[in-house]
């Protein structure tokens, strides 16, 4: 027999996961009814459906109220979406990771850190927000060739490296002491 998967839970978030429409709308009743007995009451408001690969058109109803529909929502901090979510949830992992990068400026351009140690903030710091998640990521060259873009922007950034210095990816990450995103995603995948 085939195990399946049939939900994720965590804390107060619950997803859902049907084959059908008529599997999904038992599942949201039994979740009410079961919710209700400890007390608990299901947010309509809150609540969202997403049907993927599938030509029914009709909305989730819960306490004869529609669900509304979604193409994409984020789950434990990653996108999920009807095309797999990958493409989205890489551009939120690099506008997160981006941002953690500007919050950290003042540390970047201070002469009196060694560059050694702004590699090490940077990889604790920017990289574990850039690739959480990433052992999920249908990887492909486009969103390889996105990433390492980034990582290599904010190498040349730490390392105070400047548009018209000519130096190559690789010599950038022979002196940061860095291996190709390609490969760390992989690294982490095999892990």
């Amino acid at each position: 027999m085939k195990e399946r998967l049939e939900d994720l839970d965590y804390q107060d978030d619950i997803c859902v996961l049907a084959q059908s429409f008529c599997d999904m709308e038992e599942k949201l009743k039994r979740l009410k009814e079961e919710a209700e007995l400890v007390g608990l009451h299901v947010n309509i408001n809150k609540t969202k459906g997403m049907s993927v690969n599938t030509s029914n058109m009709q909305k989730f109803r819960l306490e004869e109220m529609d669900i509304e529909e979604v193409g994409s929502f984020v789950y434990l901090g990653s996108v999920v979406s009807e095309s797999g979510g990958t493409e989205e949830d890489v551009a939120s992992r690099i506008k997160k990771a981006n941002g953690v990068f500007v919050q950290l400026y003042p540390v970047w351009r201070n002469l009196n850190i060694p560059k050694e140690v702004k590699i090490q903030i940077f990889n604790t710091n920017i990289k574990s927000v850039l690739l959480y998640a990433c052992e999920t990521w249908k990887t492909t060259t486009q969103i390889t060739r996105r990433l390492q873009i980034f990582v290599n922007k904010c190498l040349r950034r730490i390392m105070n490296i400047k548009w018209t210095d000519k130096i190559t990816n690789e010599e950038l990450w022979r002196i940061t002491h860095q291996m190709p995103i390609e490969n760390q995603i992989t690294r982490i995948k095999w892990n």
